[in-house]
């Protein structure tokens, strides 16, 4: 028998046991209008919210920042440097931001541009997690991408 259930912050809203439409109408209308604005990628199955499309261009245009600044200060290698190309997916964003950078770089230096390039991570604070969910202690933060053991690593910048 098919369930609908409704979480918000890990907590359960409501259980609909069976297809009744008009249950599970009622329940999305109800938690909708209580919801805060999503400003990730996706659709909503009821009305559009313009909000949420202008949250959406700022973060590609703070993604698109992001990506130039990184070009500029870790981009240029220079004799016998060693390059390497992590990939980092940020918050609310769908595709993951290559960075190409010097294994002798550390993630310090990551997390500094992402705070003066991405304004919602200039507020927040976050960790960088690496998959499958393993979070990257501050300490290892300060060591090289080579000694970190981080060459062509795919990490999740997650907001705490």
């Amino acid at each position: 028998m098919p369930t609908f259930v409704f979480i918000r912050q890990s907590r359960e809203l409501e259980r609909i046991r069976g297809a009744d439409t008009h249950a599970i109408e009622s329940a999305l209308t109800k938690y909708y209008k209580q919801a805060s604005v999503f400003s990730g990628e996706g659709h909503s199955m009821l009305a559009s919210n313009s909000k949420a499309a202008s949250s959406s261009t700022n973060l590609d245009s703070d993604r698109t920042r992001f990506e130039q600044l990184a070009q500029q200060r870790f981009g240029n290698s220079t004799e016998g440097q060693t390059m390497t190309t992590i990939r980092l997916r940020l918050p609310d964003t769908a595709s993951p931001v290559s960075l190409r950078l010097s294994t002798d770089r550390t993630l310090n230096d990551v997390r500094q541009l992402l705070c003066e390039t991405i304004s919602t991570l200039k507020t927040n604070s976050f960790e960088f997690i690496e998959p499958p969910a393993m979070k990257i202690p501050l300490a290892d933060e300060k060591k090289t991408i080579q000694d970190a053991k981080l060459t062509n690593a795919v990490l999740t910048v997650k907001k705490i």
